[in-house]
């Protein structure tokens, strides 16, 4: 449940307890959202099951994995210990969602929202997880995109490398 709800400068903003990652973090609400669908957002990212878990962490896994290569081609070592063989929910040490983002939804049935994380491999841009109808539509570096967004099968929609 998204708590301490206020209008700010920036839209509205809350907080939320999130149960599957074990963490506090902000919320933030286009103007545009009524506040009853903002709290299904909530409730289905508080209840994500564990297949959608085990998505999320197999896409952070290929994101990982890919940006150390990418690093490793610029002489750049990044001792994360995370490699071929690591367990995808392993992951879960390894990134952390900070910010739940709810954008006014193109259809008020379908829940969508977009997660912004910190991660240990990519920490000046983080990593962005677009959520729509209890599926994930893109996982990569933070580009606030949006879950309302037609993907395509871009090679940097982690996603879709799973």
């Amino acid at each position: 449940m998204i708590t301490d709800i206020r209008k700010t400068e920036f839209g509205i903003e809350g907080k939320l307890y999130s149960k599957v990652f074990n963490t506090e973090m902000e919320v933030m609400i286009d103007e545009e959202v009524n506040i009853e669908y903002a709290q299904k957002c909530a409730e289905h990212f508080n209840s994500l099951n564990s297949e959608l878990v085990e998505t999320i962490c197999k896409g952070a896994k290929a994101y990982c994995l890919d940006f150390m290569e990418m690093a490793e081609n610029f002489d750049e070592e990044l001792t994360i210990p995370v490699n071929s063989e690591t367990p995808p929910l392993e992951m879960l040490k390894c990134f952390s969602p900070t910010l739940l983002i709810i954008e006014e939804p193109d259809d008020e049935n379908k829940i969508g929202y977009k997660l912004e994380c910190c991660c240990d491999w990519e920490i000046e841009h983080g990593m962005e997880i677009d959520i729509l109808d209890n599926k994930v539509v893109y996982l990569s570096s933070f580009n606030d995109y949006s879950p309302w967004l037609e993907y395509d099968d871009s090679e940097y929609n982690y996603i879709n490398q799973i």
